[in-house]
């Protein structure tokens, strides 16, 4: 057999339902494991592997809970032609997690079996308990999957292994980290923005938005979106990611994505949620 490598790739993407169907790989977080190498990258491109042990994926890796929505959902993805099974579990050792986490994070199923090329929704929910204070608190999930081989049939001139022969099996067992807010009776967290900030300078960025959090304890999870101003031509569009203990970011614009035309005005719009459903809170314009 040749040499297997693990390999983690993770992507900004909007939340899809597959609905047991063929999944839409350029809207997965996608994660091939093979067996000696490990590399962490960010990309918006799908990668797979043919010679890959464990092909699986999630639909979204980052879920939000509050008072008005306690519950949510992603989808357990299984990229390759053997039969997966799927193991949820909750890492109660993380700072800030509570120490009833389980009792207040719940998620169904638990374990999975997922066909080759097929999906399976996950539910997570939120139930509070009474002494639980008003903040907000994080969860982190764990997310296994290991091949379950079907049944080999030998080959035409294929012999089968004796039964006493020596054997080894090395089973590989990648993990899926699926980050859960939970905000209990507070309001979503905001950040402020500043006008567009012009980089001639620079290669790669025409330029960016300052944004700073207004309570850099909480989390950010919202939707940020640039448009030309005269024209309202959607530039760039995505989820904003901030977590607890980050202060700020930049909203940056690549180069190539659009000309800087002479007078063009641009603006950051800012949702507190993702994906968005509401008008944004706050609209800063001027560069």
């Amino acid at each position: 057999m040749g040499k297997k490598t693990l390999t983690y790739q993770l992507g900004l993407q909007l939340f899809s339902s597959f609905k047991n169907k063929e999944p839409d790989m350029s809207k997965l977080l996608s994660f091939n494991a093979k067996k000696s190498f490990l590399a962490l990258a960010l990309s918006l491109a799908p990668f797979l592997s043919v010679q890959a042990q464990v092909s699986v994926a999630i639909s979204d890796n980052i879920i939000v809970l509050d008072d008005k929505s306690r519950s949510g959902a992603f989808e357990l993805v299984n990229l390759g032609s053997d039969p997966t099974e799927f193991r949820l579990s909750i890492n109660d050792k993380l700072v800030g997690t509570p120490n009833d986490a389980s009792k207040i994070i719940r998620w169904s199923p638990a374990r999975s079996l997922v066909s080759g090329n097929r999906t399976t929704a996950v539910r997570i929910s939120a139930r509070p308990t009474p002494q639980l204070a008003a903040n907000e608190y994080i969860f982190e999930l764990g997310v296994t999957a290991e091949v379950q081989p079907l049944p080999k049939t030998p080959k035409a001139g294929e012999e089968e292994a004796p039964a006493d022969a020596l054997a080894m099996k090395i089973p590989v067992v990648p993990t899926l980290p699926v980050t859960v807010y939970l905000r209990h009776q507070m309001e979503a967290p905001k950040i402020d923005a500043q006008p567009l900030q012009l980089t001639p300078n620079d290669k790669e960025m025409m330029g960016y938005f300052p944004v700073k959090k207004r309570n850099k304890d909480h989390s950010f999870v919202g939707q940020v979106e640039v448009i030309e101003k005269a024209s309202g031509k959607k530039i760039i569009s995505g989820r904003l990611h901030l977590k607890q203990g980050t202060e700020s970011t930049k909203v940056n614009m690549p180069r190539g994505d659009v000309p800087l035309a002479a007078g063009a005005v641009y603006c950051l719009r800012i949702w507190d949620s993702f994906p968005a459903t509401t008008e944004p809170y706050s609209v800063v314009c001027g560069n």
